[in-house]
């Protein structure tokens, strides 16, 4: 008789992930990486099932997203993922959030309007923290966020400006490995070059720096449903 699988053990992950069940993992959100006046904020479009059980950004094997920070000197040589969270008190200060709080497999499971939610969500803690420069992980997050389509965006700073919110966008090209226009690190150095660029012309701006503080920074994950 050919075996039966249980229901207890059939959506078990491999060993990397510790004997938690896909349910379990997809249950998990990341936390809100974000304090007033950062110089950047990174914005991924959702936790991936590898990253959402480590707990930390950018946490799958392979993504070029930490090996470009320690190659460009935004972040000291020894750290990885689980250094996100100290990001926040260094300087320039780096913080982290993601478009869709919600993980998934793939990001094709991503519904449109979480997408649309998450985008506004997005809007309240940019005019709430007012980073200086916004940094989106991919176009397609640019894309969805300023309601255009995919074809019509490019890499680099963006014109957009957001009322109300000092901060500067810019868009990358996404830090998978899969993405062949960048096969490795060193091609993707001059992206955080060009990020280390701006972040000092904020610094010279007449409106820099904008005190925000009354506002808390958020180091737990949010209520509501954040691919890494």
């Amino acid at each position: 008789m050919p075996k039966v699988r249980s229901k207890s053990t059939k959506n078990k992950l491999g060993p990397m992930f510790g004997g938690c069940s896909e349910e379990e993992i997809r249950s998990r959100t990341l936390p809100q990486l974000i304090k007033p006046n950062l110089s950047i904020l990174f914005v991924g479009i959702n936790p991936g099932l590898y990253s959402a059980y480590k707990g930390h950004y950018y946490s799958k094997k392979g993504n070029h997203f930490w090996p470009c920070l320690v190659q460009s000197k935004l972040v000291p040589a020894h750290f990885t993922p689980d250094n996100d969270q100290d990001c926040l008190g260094l300087e320039p200060s780096i913080g982290f959030t993601d478009i869709v709080s919600r993980c998934t497999r793939a990001q094709s499971e991503l519904r449109d309007e979480e997408f649309d939610e998450g985008a506004e969500k997005l809007r309240v803690k940019l005019l709430k923290y007012n980073p200086m420069v916004v940094v989106f992980n991919g176009k397609q997050i640019f894309a969805r966020f300023v309601g255009k389509k995919l074809k019509d965006v490019s890499c680099g700073r963006q014109s957009y400006r957001l009322p109300g919110c000092f901060s500067v966008f810019y868009t990358m090209s996404n830090t998978s490995p899969l993405n062949a226009h960048y096969p490795n690190v060193q091609s993707r150095i001059f992206f955080y070059d060009e990020i280390k660029a701006l972040i000092a012309e904020q610094k010279v701006s007449p409106y820099w720096p904008v005190q925000v503080k009354s506002a808390p920074s958020e180091l737990n994950s949010e209520k509501t449903d954040d691919v890494s």
